[in-house]
């Protein structure tokens, strides 16, 4: 029977540490901590009340010892005077003194069980005296035993008072020896015992905090489940809830770039229309020449204006190629690419857009074959978009200055975007990379936003330095790609 008892037991325990719900958890744990606390508790408060009855019983004593030196300073008073009211007075006293020491606690009364025996007898000759029934020649025997059983009565009070005072100043010493014992033993314990429920509870937590800074640094793209659903219930929820999450913000995230893009391309519509434009009236030109003239013209000579019309063509090929090419929504796949060349298309990409806008474009490119590791699409996008914000904030045009330099010592490539506009205070650059801020009146305040984000997707940074009335400049860093990487 005790085995079974022992067995439940264990089992009801496996199931407390076994449970999956972090609600359940924290109940059994605040349970285990309130009952530790409750049984302290009680134990305090049942020593203290030993203590306190004790001491109760100890005044009580001393009270009645008093009031015992009283009756004999009053039977001293009759031995000497014959004054028998004294000695009257004295036996109610005595009357006191025994049903003092009947209420005091049974514990303490043990050490006071021969004193009601005494003040019997000391009473029986206090009571021959006020009757008067004693014979003139036991009169002088009967004051002596008078006298000697009053002083035993006061000799045993004051011994069973010492004995009791020394009891309870053993159990206040006990008591305090044990409460250091117990606080010696319960803060270690305790202390183990705490560490162990929070591991307890915090590591599944633990556990969903660790991987969402994995998901933060990119190395996780969502937190896996296995080993978090068999420990808690709720995490085990949160987990799929911040999963789900995730999903969507990189969907949303996929929505904002693209829409971004084309917020990009309707920005240099016109500049695109009139590079198109350009070879197509060299065609209707070249092809009006060569319809009006092909019979004055050799042969030689109409090759060479339809190789001119077929060069024209594949131009404006080429333009509509690389304006298709960067609309299109791309996964991002990251590679190593050439920044030079990304730099390079981007401005081709952009040059009507400044010559419309007349501002002067000058470049500081230190090598041509800058390798970094990206995605060639976003990263056009990027500068697309903080080359046409120096555009457009040099509004009566100005000068552009773009430069492209290794950093070898730190491993980073460093592009950077300087216009010669009004510039900005410290208020708007402190906000100037949030989502939904702008200073422009028709802007959507995400294209800096986007950009930002795509660039710490690269493992890069984004630095905006600005004066106002001295112009902006603009660093994207990037790092340089491994060269055995492929």
């Amino acid at each position: 029977m005790p085995n079974e008892n022992l067995s439940l037991y264990r089992e009801k325990i496996a199931m407390i540490f076994s449970t999956r719900s972090l609600k359940t958890k924290l109940f059994y744990s605040f349970a285990i901590l309130f009952g530790i606390a409750a049984f302290s508790s009680v134990t305090a408060i049942y020593s203290i009340s030993k203590i306190q009855d004790k001491m109760k019983s100890v005044e009580t004593i001393d009270r009645l010892t008093t009031k015992l030196l009283l009756v004999r300073q009053k039977e001293k008073n009759f031995l000497l005077y014959g004054n028998v009211d004294e000695l009257r007075s004295a036996r109610k006293d005595l009357f006191t003194i025994r049903d003092g020491i009947s209420s005091i606690s049974p514990e303490a009364r043990t050490y006071f069980r021969n004193v009601p025996g005494l003040i019997r007898r000391y009473e029986a000759v206090m009571k021959k005296f006020i009757h008067g029934t004693i014979k003139p020649d036991l009169r002088k025997n009967l004051m002596v035993i008078l006298r000697t059983r009053g002083h035993e009565l006061m000799e045993t009070m004051l011994s069973n008072g010492r004995s009791l005072k020394n009891r309870l100043d053993e159990e206040v010493t006990l008591y305090k020896e044990l409460s250091i014992i117990l606080l010696w033993v319960a803060l270690p314990v305790g202390l183990l015992f705490c560490i162990c429920l929070a591991e307890w509870i915090v590591e599944p937590l633990g556990y969903v905090r660790k991987k969402a800074g994995e998901i933060m640094s990119g190395k996780l793209k969502a937190i896996p489940l296995e080993p978090i659903a068999d420990k808690c219930a709720e995490c085990d929820k949160l987990v799929k809830s911040i999963n789900l999450m995730l999903d969507t913000i990189e969907c949303k995230q996929e929505q904002l770039v693209q829409s971004e893009k084309l917020a990009a391309i309707g920005k240099v519509t016109a500049g695109i229309a009139h590079e198109i434009n350009n070879p197509l009236n060299n065609i209707n030109l070249t092809a009006e020449v060569l319809l009006e003239s092909v019979d004055e013209m050799d042969s030689e000579e109409r090759a060479e204006l339809i190789r001119d019309i077929l060069s024209q063509t594949e131009r404006a090929r080429d333009i509509v190629h690389h304006l298709l090419s960067f609309s299109r929504k791309k996964t991002a796949v990251m590679e190593r690419i050439n920044l030079t060349k990304v730099l390079e298309n981007t401005l081709h990409f952009l040059k009507n857009e400044m010559r419309l806008s007349k501002v002067t474009l000058k470049t500081h490119i230190e090598s041509n074959d800058t390798v970094v590791s990206g995605n060639q699409n976003q990263l056009e996008q990027v500068l697309i978009n903080i080359i046409l914000n120096a555009i457009q904030a040099m509004t009566q045009g100005g000068q552009l200055e773009i430069g492209l330099r290794t950093d070898k010592k730190h491993g980073r490539a460093i592009i950077t975007v300087k216009d010669n506009g009004p510039g900005m205070s410290k208020e708007i650059i402190r906000h100037i990379l949030e989502p939904f801020y702008t200073t422009k009146k028709e802007g959507t305040g995400l294209g800096l936003s986007v950009s930002y984000g795509i660039i710490k997707d690269h493992n890069g940074d984004i630095k905006i330095e600005s004066k106002e009335g001295r112009g902006t400049v603009v660093k994207i860093i990037l790092p340089l790609a491994d060269k055995s990487a492929r």
